[in-house]
């Protein structure tokens, strides 16, 4: 009996670690070079503008100026530091001001849920026609020369950015969120064993490894996540961002707005209009605008974005 259970230890195999039980494809990959190759991509020939967009999803503190730094440095070595206009903002309306006819508008959208929030549903319409739009107004900025529009869309949690900018052709994400239905959608994008990977490099930054912080887990949308999921890998750069340009700054002018609705308050179809936009400044929901004015909510969203408008154009 012992000589037959010698014999039975002979033949086992040593146990296997937990790396050891995994398929090939599921060990840890860097897709740096393939990610960026897919984000900065070439200006094209002709008369065309190209565009391509990055959600970059991390919490306070995990690095995501000191990406974006180095994702800028990035553009200029590739496009030439002449090339490219940064635009530094936080809606994407302020943006669409901004651009030149520099041949790479670098668009940087920075706290992006303050103004690009799925929970904004009504709101939301307004914001995505200017980010539709955005392209053809750099394609008459060129007057018929090539161009290039890169957007880097920055924030907290994922799921709270609205799906028209956070489904973009790359996403970074540098920190997980505790909420399960929020790690559920992470998932969806990442799947189990790279999820496990990006909660591992949160859990390392909440113990004070700054170190990790160069490191990512990307996801390269047009790619099954089998083998377009894997690390992104930063660094430090001289490079900095410009100031950001906020909402508030570039649209704070309280004077010449009160004058340019002055002109419209008499007018019997701006009037109800422009009172749906002021109870929304004084905090109201559109829905409780619609109560309160006996009016449609849909009318109340269209109201507030033609008001904007007008603004927005003094």
């Amino acid at each position: 009996m012992i000589a037959a259970r010698l014999s039975m230890m002979r033949d086992m195999k040593p146990m296997l670690s937990m790396d050891d039980m995994l398929p090939e494809k599921q060990h840890l990959r860097d897709i740096t070079k393939d990610t960026d190759a897919r984000f900065f991509i070439e200006i094209p020939k002709g008369n065309q503008v190209a565009k391509a967009s990055c959600c970059i999803v991390g919490g306070q503190g995990c690095g995501k100026s000191k990406l974006l730094e180095w994702r800028v440095a990035k553009a200029y070595k590739k496009y030439g530091e002449e090339n490219v206009h940064v635009i530094y903002t936080d809606d994407i309306r302020v943006a669409l001001d901004l651009i030149n006819d520099q041949p790479v508008q670098y668009i940087i959208i920075d706290d992006a849920m303050t103004y690009a929030s799925s929970r904004q549903v009504f709101q939301q319409t307004e914001i995505v026609k200017t980010y539709n739009k955005s392209r053809h107004v750099f394609e008459e900025k060129l007057q018929g020369k090539p161009g290039l529009i890169l957007y880097d869309w920055a924030w907290q949690r994922f799921g709270e950015l609205d799906p028209s900018f956070r489904q973009g052709d790359v996403l970074i994400f540098k920190t997980g969120i505790a909420e399960p239905s929020e790690r559920k959608l992470i998932t969806g994008f990442l799947g189990e064993w790279y999820t496990k990977i990006l909660w591992q490099i949160w859990d390392k930054m909440n113990r004070g490894n700054n170190a990790i912080k160069s490191t990512s887990v990307a996801c390269i949308a047009s790619l099954d996540p089998s083998v377009g999921v894997g690390l992104y890998r930063s660094g430090l750069t001289d490079v900095r961002l410009p100031p950001m340009v906020t909402h508030d700054e570039h649209f704070s002018d309280d004077t010449e707005v009160e004058n340019i609705l002055a002109k419209y308050r008499e007018d019997p179809v701006w009037a109800r209009r422009i009172q749906c936009y002021e109870l929304s400044q004084q905090g109201l929901k559109q829905m409780e605008i619609a109560e309160k004015l006996s009016v449609r909510q849909g009318y109340v969203s269209e109201s507030i974005s033609k008001v904007r408008s007008l603004i927005e154009k003094k």
